[in-house]
């Protein structure tokens, strides 16, 4: 890298993939024992695996991976995922402020976000077109950290808060698009309205649609099952 290094993470498939984030707006993976830069798989394309900067724009502050999919959370205000093997951004996941952190979370079909206003978005990717289908008023400052364990979501801000989510009741909610639990509400600044606003403008049309049907719901249920074993 070319800047300061912000975010690494294992290749879950084997943990012997390393891949580095940083100010450079580049992402970049290593072997994990050796240290050396991975060799890009061969075809018309040379030298070491990477996606440069340009991509991202500015700073790229979180990175996770899946099975086949990296994602990436950056200061330009986005968090893309990208394919492992071609290294093509395949889902674009645009906010309004700038993103700090992401969680994929595959068994449920969703990718979680966190951004510098402390707010935190779930978003459905299982279905083609990104839609958020909750946003968490989760913090009074910066989202620094997303992490899960089975059906718990936990974050964290420089709120200097640690917070703890179950993620099947951040989807099961039945109370629109913002989930607010009821001892964070005391917690609300006066700006928090404002950005709420200004955010819902931009996207309630489509994140009010993307509520679940009773079929979503029935299919939400059994993979939460899945989270519970």
């Amino acid at each position: 890298h070319t800047g300061q290094i912000h975010a690494l993470c294992l290749d879950p498939a084997s943990a012997s993939i390393l891949y580095s984030t940083g100010s450079d707006a580049s992402v970049r993976a290593w072997h994990a024992q050796t240290g050396d830069a991975i060799a890009s798989a061969g075809g018309s394309d040379s030298g070491d695996w990477h996606i440069a900067r340009g991509q991202h724009k500015t700073n790229v502050f979180d990175c996770r991976a899946t099975e086949n999919t990296l994602w990436t959370a950056s200061a330009d205000n986005t968090a893309i995922g990208w394919d492992i093997d071609t290294r093509a951004a395949d889902m674009v996941l645009e906010h309004g402020a700038a993103v700090t952190a992401v969680l994929p979370v595959p068994q449920v079909g969703v990718v979680v976000t966190g951004v510098r206003d402390g707010a935190i978005y779930v978003w459905r990717v299982s279905s083609g077109t990104p839609e958020i289908v909750r946003e968490i008023h989760a913090h009074t400052d910066d989202v620094t950290c997303l992490r899960a364990a089975g059906r718990v979501l936990y974050s964290a801000g420089l709120d200097g808060t640690l917070r703890r989510w179950d993620i099947q009741d951040v989807l099961g909610f039945d109370g629109g698009l913002n989930y607010i639990p009821a001892e964070l509400q005391t917690l609300e600044s006066p700006q928090q309205p404002q950005q709420q606003r200004a955010h819902e403008q931009g996207s309630s049309t489509s994140a009010m649609q993307s509520a679940l049907t009773e079929e979503e719901e029935r299919e939400l249920a059994e993979l939460m099952s899945d989270l519970d074993d």
